[in-house]
């Protein structure tokens, strides 16, 4: 017979059964929190590294290689718009040159955009300390940024090409440099890492920076200004005289955000007045209790900003006018930008005179060069240039209220006659140069606006292009076609002539014309082309050109078939031609484009080449040839090389 056991044992040894079964429970819990602990750890690491990649932004830095040789480069004037302190010496950059100006005022090194530094406009500048070794670091339009330390130069380059346009830059005390962009946002940068600063800035368009990375400023094109504090965001924009901010200044507690109908005043981060109101503040300087307002065409203004009322005190500089673009705090005093000049202040006592460039200026829209050796310059803004090539030392200008906006320049098959095609008329000079005769809406011309011309097969005739439709010109009797009569768009860009044929390149497609009448029209809708906006024509090798703006170059052969060419496909994105931006000469067919420099077409080639290097813009609006040279005429700048030379 089987012992009995107590009945406390019997309970101790059930509890027991039941203890290992909860401790087999509790440990496979236990080991599954901490699986799911483990797995969710590694999750959130690999997430905040994912998240930590995917807000570097891919670039490269690596030292600057000199663009190729093989170019002329025509000077232009300097047209200084920031500056800053960098190793004891005053660097200034321009639109086509970086400056560095020893004490006397005058430049012991110059680089050249396209010569020595890529071929993009010089935008902002900033010194980079809190390192071992101060960089200069430079922003350019389209090209990145550039890093000067000293004794050479390096690009930041990003590999997005909407992230390599500079607008403004500001270094921080902790060594990182903020980059503003137009389109693309605020981004940060310490040469080793390229970030978005924040979320909140992914696309603001960036206009300038000012301040600390405790309180910073960023103003913007068309949202007023953000002020960046202890990683919050507070916008203002109501309080602005204008939501486009073009300039701010800070001293102590005290901002100053300049637009183009006044300026807005902060205290302690917090909005207090408008001042300067009905001033394009585009630029803005603090000394002392004096506030300078840099003006578009009203001089600078100075303002008490101690004043409950301040009133400003205008005046302007030695040369009149000449607008201020910004200011640079220089030791004891405050340095005065302006495009040809650099002042002192307080006293307005001229430190830097910048040398007058071989051009009057750098956006050029027209060339041509005569049978006498003289290279017209026609420019977006500012009239016309003549230039004798065997005597650089001398030069004509022409700028009235006529001739002002040059679109296109051409000479007569018999060289009697130069007609240049403004946006106010057509101007006629004779083959010395000499203003003959204006011809423009009260002339009889369908209107005033020229944007293209031909000389005709008979004497004194023309057929001028505009906006509105084509005038025909026979020893001064005027008549004109329209899209009311056939022609496929009244908007006309370019003109060409084959065999007797006419062809007008519009805003619609182009048109054939014979006799005046028009034949036939090409349009997306009833042939191979894919853009109808024709910017460009010209005749290379017995078939017609056709610049598009957005589709590349298109082909029209004898029989009458367009053809497309591979190099402007879909797949290479919209390839935009310039106005009138197209030449052929005995080698090759040239074509400026808006961004991708310039195209080249050999001869007897299907195949496009690219020229990208050496230019001053990538940005070609213009072009000519003679005696075995190439002119390209860019918005910012000039350069002659070899007509399809063996570097190609």
């Amino acid at each position: 017979m089987q012992p009995r056991l107590p009945s406390c044992f019997r309970i101790s040894k059930r509890w027991a059964r039941y203890g290992a079964i909860l401790l087999a429970g509790g440990l496979a819990i236990a080991f599954w929190i901490a699986f799911i602990w483990v797995r969710a750890s590694h999750v959130l690491h690999d997430s905040a590294k994912q998240a930590q990649t995917a807000s570097q932004i891919p670039f490269t830095l690596a030292p600057l290689r000199m663009p190729a040789s093989g170019f002329e480069y025509f000077t232009t004037p300097a047209n200084y718009h920031s500056a800053a302190i960098f190793n004891g010496r005053l660097f200034v950059t321009g639109s086509s040159a970086l400056f560095e100006i020893d004490k006397t005022g005058r430049p012991q090194n110059i680089w050249r955009v396209g010569q020595d530094l890529p071929a993009a406009p010089l935008t902002a500048i900033a010194v980079r300390t809190g390192i071992g070794v101060p960089e200069l670091w430079i922003g350019t339009s389209g090209a990145g940024v550039l890093i000067y330390d000293g004794q050479s130069f390096r690009r930041l380059l990003p590999r997005a090409t909407n992230l390599r346009s500079v607008t403004a830059l500001l270094a921080l005390a902790d060594g990182r440099v903020l980059i503003g962009m137009p389109e693309a946002g605020l981004y940060v940068s310490d040469s080793k890492r390229l970030e978005l600063f924040h979320a909140e800035f992914a696309k603001a368009e960036v206009t300038a920076l000012a301040g600390s990375e405790d309180a910073l400023w960023v103003g913007t094109r068309t949202h007023g200004v953000a002020l960046w504090q202890g990683g919050e965001v507070t916008r203002f924009a109501n309080e602005l005289p204008d939501p486009q901010v073009l300039s701010i200044a800070t001293n102590g507690e005290s901002t100053y955000i300049g637009t183009p109908l006044g300026v807005a005043e902060f205290t302690h981060r917090q909005f207090r007045r408008r001042i300067a109101d009905g001033f394009f503040a585009q630029a803005l300087g603090v000394r002392g209790e004096t506030l300078y307002v840099g003006t578009l065409d009203e001089g600078m203004a100075a303002v008490n900003a101690r004043e409950e009322r301040p009133r400003p005190e205008t005046h302007a500089p030695e040369s009149g006018t000449e607008p201020t673009v910004s200011f640079v705090n220089a030791g004891d005093g405050l340095l005065a930008v302006s495009p040809d000049s650099i002042r002192q202040l307080p006293g307005d006592e001229t430190v830097v005179r910048a040398n007058a460039g071989r051009l009057t200026a750098g956006h050029i829209a027209a060339l041509h060069v005569d049978d006498l050796g003289q290279l017209w310059v026609g420019y977006f803004d500012r009239g016309l240039d003549i230039l004798p090539l065997r005597d650089p030392t001398t030069k004509r200008h022409f700028e009235d209220d006529r001739l002002f906006c040059v679109n296109r320049i051409k000479e007569s098959d018999d060289r009697r006659s130069v007609a240049v095609a403004t946006a106010n008329g057509l101007a006629m000079f004779d083959a010395g140069g000499h203003l003959r005769q204006v011809l423009d809406r009260t002339s009889g011309l369908i209107a005033s606006n020229v944007t293209d011309v031909l000389f005709g097969d008979k004497p004194d005739s023309l057929v001028v292009a505009t906006p509105a439709g084509l005038s025909f010109v026979d020893q001064g009797h005027v008549t004109s076609l329209y899209a009311f009569e056939g022609l496929v768009n009244n908007h006309v860009y370019t003109l060409a002539k084959r065999n007797g044929e006419l062809f007008a390149g519009t805003l619609g497609g182009f048109s054939l014309l014979k006799n005046g009448l028009v034949e036939a029209s090409y349009t997306t809708a009833n042939s191979t082309l894919r853009q109808n906006w024709i910017t460009a024509s010209a005749e290379f090798g017995g078939d017609l050109y056709f610049g598009t703006y957005g589709s590349g170059v298109v082909r029209l052969a004898a029989q009458g078939r367009l053809t497309r060419f591979r190099e402007f496909g879909p797949r290479q994105g919209r390839l935009e031609v310039n106005p009138n931006a197209m030449l052929a000469t005995a080698e090759a067919l040239y074509v400026g484009t808006a961004g991708n420099g310039l195209a080249m077409l050999r001869n007897g080639s299907e195949r496009w080449v690219f020229v990208t290097e050496g230019l001053p813009s990538l940005n070609v609006t213009a072009l000519a040839a003679k005696d075995g040279s190439l002119y390209v005429g860019t918005d910012n700048g000039l350069v002659r090389m070899a007509d399809a030379g063996s570097r190609f």
